[in-house]
């Protein structure tokens, strides 16, 4: 069995990176993931910003405001994460990501400057579509020399006396359970928001990586805060989650006006100067509230009007947006949706689970504190705060996965080891449990008790009612449930009962973790929103949950200003 130097679990940008870098400091790489390398995760799906400050630009040779310095746009991440966020590694990423901008343009993307995004100072969003940057990223990494496993579920890390020494998991195209040994490892594998039912993100990011790094001994940070996309679909169900109007609308700087059942556009007791063009976590929070009081539309959403603009608006707004040819959006024809709209309708919209703002703790440099482990991209947290803006997203996975994979790198070679697992017998009885289970329960039902339990009680808006009663639902599915998973289907191979209850097992610590984060945390900030206690700021302390004596602990940290502290 061969010993990797750099173990990456997951194949997106930020996973890719890590690879890279980690190759071509002479580390051996594999990549493992759990689908199809750019037919899975959420770089392939993404709208593929990148936010870079206006100097950085200029001095790539675009075009850009030589006013947005690197300071302009720190003090920007941190003003929409309401101060919740780590300074070090908002300072690293906007200081880094010019590096890796560069890097791709000489291998010839070809990015656009956008205009200003609500939240930003100034128009330094680069745009790259998500499909150019997955097939950029996986040929970068290709040619390093890079190796990839697809298909592969990871669902444990091997450690050696507290120590990270691999991975375990189970090859879906062949059934068989497998220890895959490494020196170092890095979690890439994306956020949680697959544990909700509306939802813009692929159904692959149930939260594995957390589940195994928590077990390791890792720390969670800020498990309770999840961006949610305002303006998503919820009707018809085949389009349901799909972010086309928001991208049309106040995304695009068009001025569509969001209604609760009575007309009235409620963001006026929101953001008032900003209204539709504020931050998404506002409008996020707005919209649910609407709903959540009773005023709005009849699938569980507001609505969203284009009928106070004239018609030629619209109809020119794929010539300069440079986009949606033919109304073409992530393989959906939205023709009959704009004509609707044309029509002057209104249709239903509402937030939809889109973006981890929480996930595994990390430094600078990717360490998660536990030897051998690294982390980056959207499966770690701590970056956003209480907010992310757009493009952010894009900026932090590739500087994430450049430190991380260097990091890896640099610990493989400092560790030789290569003992078997002590934890391996273990590992594989658990991974195996489910599918030795011919009778039990469905794994997919209790996917769905979990979406539900997500959207009820760790939506846009909360209540310490209802978070109280989910976290106790949740345990008890983990004590008297998870037990009793079991695969209907018996043959080993593609078998998607065993992978689902996998992934149960990885979703329920996830939402555990988000729900007493959120219970802690007793006033609101960002997208941690409490209906019940209205008017009642939360304390800047950021939420911490880690594993001790098999419970999962929750603990409250004062946050540090070592770069800007908040205006008094």
């Amino acid at each position: 069995m061969d010993l990797w130097d750099v173990i990456v679990v997951g194949a997106g940008a930020a996973g890719l990176a890590a690879a890279r870098h980690a190759r071509e400091q002479g580390a051996s790489v594999l990549v493992v993931n759990k689908g199809l390398v750019g037919r899975t995760g959420a770089t392939i799906t993404s709208g593929g910003g990148v936010s870079v400050a206006g100097s950085t630009l200029i001095a790539l040779g675009l075009e850009a405001d030589p006013a947005d310095t690197e300071e302009v746009f720190i003090r920007d991440m941190l003003k929409s994460g309401y101060y919740l966020n780590d300074q070090r590694l908002v300072e690293s990423i906007v200081s880094g990501i010019g590096e890796e901008l560069g890097y791709l343009i000489r291998r010839g993307v070809r990015p656009r400057i956008s205009k200003r995004a609500p939240g930003h100072s100034s128009g330094r969003g680069v745009g790259i579509p998500g499909p150019d940057m997955q097939k950029a990223m996986t040929s970068a990494a290709l040619d390093a020399g890079a190796q990839f496993r697809e298909d592969f579920f990871s669902a444990g890390l091997l450690q050696n006396d507290g120590a990270v020494a691999g991975v375990a998991g189970l090859d879906r195209r062949t059934g068989e359970i497998e220890a895959i040994p490494a020196r170092a490892v890095v979690i890439a594998s994306g956020g949680t928001t697959s544990n909700w039912r509306l939802r813009t993100a692929p159904e692959e990011l149930t939260g594995d990586g957390h589940a195994m790094a928590l077990d390791a001994g890792a720390e969670l940070i800020e498990m309770e805060m999840l961006q949610f996309l305002p303006c998503c679909l919820v009707a018809p169900e085949i389009w349901r989650g799909i972010q086309f109007p928001w991208t049309i609308g106040p995304q695009a700087g068009v001025r569509a006006w969001l209604l609760n059942k009575y007309g009235e556009r409620f963001l006026a007791r929101w953001d008032p100067e900003r209204m539709e063009l504020a931050t998404r976590d506002v409008v996020s929070a707005a919209s649910a509230a609407e709903v959540y009081e009773g005023r709005g539309s009849p699938n569980g959403g507001v609505y969203l009007s284009w009928a106070h603009l004239p018609r030629d608006i619209l109809d020119n707004f794929p010539s300069w947006s440079k986009g949606y040819k033919d109304w073409r959006y992530q393989g959906f024809d939205m023709t009959p949706l704009v004509e609707r709209i044309r029509e002057g309708h209104a249709i239903e919209v509402a937030p939809a689970a889109h973006f981890s703002l929480g996930g595994i703790r990390v430094d600078v440099h990717g360490d998660t504190g536990v030897p051998g482990l690294y982390a980056c991209g959207e499966a770690t947290g701590g970056v956003h705060g209480g907010n992310r803006l757009s493009g952010n997203a894009g900026s932090q996975v590739l500087v994430q996965g450049r430190q991380a994979g260097l990091a890896a790198a640099r610990a493989a070679q400092s560790n030789k080891a290569g003992a078997p697992a002590q934890n391996w017998d273990a590992l594989k009885e658990q991974i195996e449990a489910p599918f030795q289970r011919e009778r039990g329960v469905a794994p997919v039902e209790v996917k769905q008790r979990l979406t539900a339990i997500a959207e009820n009680a760790l939506g846009p808006v909360r209540t310490g009612k209802a978070m109280t009663a989910a976290l106790e639902e949740v345990r008890d599915i983990r004590r008297n449930v998870l037990p009793r998973l079991a695969s209907r289907n018996r043959d080993p191979r593609y078998n998607r009962d065993w992978s689902d209850a996998l992934e149960c097992a990885a979703g329920v610590p996830v939402l555990e973790a988000a729900l007493i984060s959120a219970i802690g945390r007793s006033g609101s900030i960002g997208a941690h929103q409490r209906r019940d206690i209205p008017g009642v700021k939360a304390p800047l302390e950021h939420s911490i949950v880690r594993r001790q004596n098999g419970e999962l602990a929750w603990r409250a940290q004062p946050v540090e200003f070592p770069i800007f502290a908040p205006a008094a």
